[in-house]
């Protein structure tokens, strides 16, 4: 990632800089995954893009970006830049509204979750048609056997966490699910794996996100101590908080 150009998408974006906080390990571990197939002016989507950080940082590092989002007025920094910005809900209408082989990259990241595991099938094949051959996707979504997602609460997902109009998290997965869900389609897993994108942070309603190892100076001192202590077996691969998966599409032969 070019620090120059994210520190200037950092400013542009001040008002959001708690969720950077929170997740700014993730931004820069999806942005090192992504790759462009050879085009001279690459092209990129960023499924569910808020707030935008990603779509504003390849939009300057010259990729054409396009970009989804249930509440696209929320984001005229985005639509500004120039950015192909859409209101699209994809539990109502999840295929893509793209051209075949169009995108060397589709961002796919904290989305999967808050979906209806019913648009799947749909969606995934949606996701095969519109990239380029060689293209990529990459998926992050919260990892069900997280220590810090109430992993000993074996009922919590027979309910979806979702209000009157589905938004929330549907469910939280395993990494053996999500990777069932590519099964059907011709991309290829080249890489899956559980990541620790929050464990290194501490939590307070009255500060925000902040370095774990600075607990004893925030509120939530006992809930944060606690975080503190078992944050080694937090970092264990099963029990990492997220999942990273990166699928390509088959390139053409010869």
């Amino acid at each position: 990632m070019d620090d120059a150009i994210f520190d200037e998408v950092k400013e542009d974006l001040k008002k959001d800089e708690a969720y950077l906080r929170n997740h700014e390990h993730r931004f820069r571990l999806s942005a090192e995954a992504v790759q462009s197939v050879g085009s001279e002016k690459p092209r990129l989507l960023d499924i569910g893009c808020w707030p935008g950080y990603l779509s504003l940082y390849f939009k300057r590092s010259g990729w054409d970006v396009s970009a989804i989002d249930l509440k696209p007025d929320r984001l005229p920094v985005i639509s500004d830049a120039g950015i192909e910005l859409l209101d699209h809900n994809l539990n109502d209408h999840p295929s893509l509204p793209f051209p075949e082989n169009h995108f060397d990259t589709i961002l796919f990241t904290e989305v999967f979750e808050h979906l209806n595991p019913a648009s799947f099938e749909k969606l995934f094949k949606g996701i095969e048609h519109c990239l380029k051959p060689g293209g990529r996707v990459i998926l992050t979504t919260p990892n069900r056997r997280a220590l810090n997602k109430n992993f000993f609460i074996p009922n919590r997902w027979k309910e979806p966490e979702v209000d009157e109009e589905g938004h929330g998290h549907w469910k939280e997965y395993t990494l053996a699910e999500v990777l069932e869900c590519f099964k059907d389609t011709s991309l290829s897993i080249i890489r899956s794996e559980t990541a620790s994108f929050y464990s290194h942070l501490g939590r307070s309603n009255e500060t925000g996100y902040f370095p774990l190892g600075d607990w004893k100076a925030h509120p939530n001192k006992l809930r944060n101590l606690a975080k503190f202590a078992i944050n080694p077996i937090r970092n264990l691969p099963i029990f990492r908080d997220s999942l990273f998966v990166v699928a390509q599409k088959a390139p053409i032969a010869g």
